[in-house]
């Protein structure tokens, strides 16, 4: 027998047999059917919506429906994101970017022509004052210290003037792509630490959980942009302290210094936040005896500080003053803590509670992760206690259950709390996912079907959490008619005529008293100095001589009456600002309380539309 029959007869016995390889797993979902599914739930969504401006937000058909979309958006990326079945790098991108793009399309969904959410109004209103005059930091009565940080109004005016588009539409344009690259930052951050697509897609997903991400963290907001900067500023570092050739670390140093920068001019807090950040990966650098890690991280420290510095020296010196009552207000409600009370309690910005529901949801959904992050910490312990940023992301943890202390200890807590949770959610997700990890990747096949609908009934918990929870409240979570006392749905086309008006009608700049839901249009629209703590004037029987000292002390020139204060009560809890009889309105104003200025010597009316009457309190003088 010659060797090439030899070698025949082995082949065709199949002897040495050849090791075939396997055949790729098939996701449960592959993207294409995550994205047909998650477009369905923005339109059902979007059809809630559309139920809700046609006077039907109370509807129980229309809220089911809201719910029945966003679970359509959340579950498919869920199980894409918590499965090990086909989890490729791809896959796990494209189900991060769906469900990102699809939560930032229900947020425009709710008002798809124009800005409503006050802090919107605020931004737009500092945006139209660059566009008009051409020049940065022109006063902005609504919020005075935007015009100070005008990063996010710098982007948007440079869009409308090169593409003609209006300041709406390139401020969604802005606000959105901002939304995805901060996502998209914090995914690569993960994986960059991590060492895992699948560990940074779950991280992700936890993340996604976070009562800020899907509508403030979304909104044209300064904050908005600035956490897109600080994402990419969190990426570069991770490449600055791992380059190895100088020209790397000179290309990623040049794009965290301007990044650093670019956080600066745009948000105060986020500066801050990234500056601390930084901060703790240079300190877990010299924990884990990185001197590397520690060194460059702590340059980039630095130079963070210097940049504030001189922002706030030079440009923006009423930052401390702006910032300083909340600070006061959790410092105060520590000492309280401490000495055995509670300042404040959840909700106490908020004057109407949540209801017995949302509550249990929240609750579950803080025990969740209050749960996942010490596992996640016990891995961390024994895996992982030599990498420097690893060792941050745990240290970072500790901070959500500082925010939880927080909810409680100040008088706004719950406020306060909720916004800390846009940058208390990096590390605490990134941390509580290396805590399911262990639990995922341990998990025999054959219960790998169970486990998945238990990961995913406790991802819902707290996705849903991250929705009632979150913004707009309860009681406009659909858009509908006008109510009292609200945010987005106190704002209509009454209003803004009657913004339009004072404007043109009265200039610029007047103190200007009015109740909750018209302040908003007052400081915007209007272009006018809202007062706050302005109660007493409406709730007053008479126009006595105290108010009358009250009126003078404060420079109130003119007071704004909606009557519509006497037949409704207020949706929020509260009918103004600063309100001293919050939440305990169990009937609407008495009408002669409101039109008392009529009566008033010296006092004119200037301008009545039926609902809103505009009294001059110097009218003869």
């Amino acid at each position: 027998m010659t060797k090439l029959t030899y070698v025949s007869r082995q082949v065709q016995s199949g002897y040495p047999q050849m090791k075939r390889a396997a055949a790729p797993e098939r996701p449960y979902l592959s993207v294409g059917a995550v994205a047909l599914t998650t477009a369905l739930g923005v339109l059902v969504v979007a059809i809630a919506y559309t139920a809700g401006r046609h006077g039907h937000a109370d509807s129980k058909v229309a809220d089911y429906g809201y719910w029945a979309g966003q679970a359509l958006i959340f579950v498919p990326a869920s199980v894409r994101l918590l499965t090990r079945k086909g989890s490729t790098a791809a896959g796990t991108v494209g189900a991060i970017t769906i469900l990102t793009v699809a939560q930032y399309l229900c947020k425009l969904c709710y008002s798809p022509l124009s800005f409503t959410y006050s802090d919107e109004l605020a931004h737009w209103l500092t945006a139209e004052n660059i566009l008009r005059t051409g020049t940065l930091f022109s006063p902005n009565y609504g919020l005075p210290i935007s015009p100070q940080y005008p990063g996010l109004e710098e982007a948007t005016t440079a869009l409308v003037q090169i593409s003609g588009l209006s300041l709406f539409a390139a401020g969604v344009i802005v606000a959105g792509v901002a939304h995805l690259l901060f996502v998209v930052a914090l995914y690569l951050l993960f994986r960059n630490v991590g060492g895992s697509q699948r560990l940074a897609g779950v991280a992700v997903l936890f993340y996604a959980t976070n009562p800020g991400l899907a509508y403030f963290d979304s909104l044209f907001a300064y904050q908005t942009l600035a956490i897109a900067f600080m994402g990419v500023v969190l990426v570069a570092t991770w490449r600055l302290t791992e380059a190895k050739t100088s020209r790397d670390r000179t290309g990623w140093a040049v794009i965290a210094v301007v990044g650093i920068a670019a956080t600066v001019v745009t948000h105060h807090v986020t500066s801050y936040l990234l500056t601390g950040t930084l901060a703790l990966i240079a300190v877990a650098g010299l924990f884990a005896k990185n001197r590397r890690v520690a060194a460059r991280a702590g340059a980039l420290v630095l130079w963070a500080v210097i940049a504030i510095a001189a922002w706030i020296a030079f440009v923006a010196p009423s930052t401390i003053s702006y910032l300083w009552p909340p600070f006061a207000s959790v410092a105060t409600g520590f000492r309280t803590l401490i000495t055995g009370g509670l300042a404040g309690a959840p909700g106490a910005s908020t004057a109407v509670s949540n209801p017995a529901s949302h509550q249990l949801v929240a609750a579950a959904a803080v025990l969740i992760l209050s749960c996942l992050v010490p596992i996640g910490w016990m891995q961390v312990r024994r895996r992982f206690r030599g990498q420097p940023w690893i060792l941050a992301m745990a240290f970072g943890a500790l901070t959500w259950y500082a925010i939880l202390v927080i909810r409680f200890a100040a008088s706004n807590g719950s406020e306060l709390s909720g916004r800390a949770a846009t940058f208390v959610y990096i590390p605490s997700a990134f941390i509580a996912a290396v805590g399911f990890r262990r639990f995922i990747d341990r998990v025999p096949r054959l219960r790998a079907i169970a486990f998945i609908g238990a990961a995913l009934v406790g991802v819902l918990l707290m996705s849903i959490d991250g929705t009632v929870n979150s913004w707009p409240p309860s009681w406009e979570r659909l858009p509908g008619p006008y109510q009292v006392g609200g945010v987005e749905r106190s704002i209509g086309p009454e209003e803004i005529a009657v913004g339009n008006w004072l404007l043109a009608a009265l200039g610029p700049g007047n103190r200007i008293a009015a109740d909750f839901g018209n302040d908003p249009m007052v400081g915007t629209y209007g272009y006018q100095n809202p007062v706050l703590g302005d109660a007493f004037l409406y709730t007053a029987p008479t126009y006595s001589a105290s108010v009358e000292q009250e009126v003078f002390q404060q420079q109130i020139h003119y007071a704004l009456v909606d009557l519509r204060l006497t037949r409704l009560l207020p949706a929020s809890g509260e009918y103004f600002a600063l309100d001293p009889n919050s939440g305990t309105y169990t009937r609407p104003l008495p009408l002669v309380d409101m039109t008392k200025f009529n009566r008033i010597p010296g006092v004119a009316r200037i301008f009545d539309s039926g609902d809103i009457v505009i009294y001059d309190l110097y009218g003869d003088n």
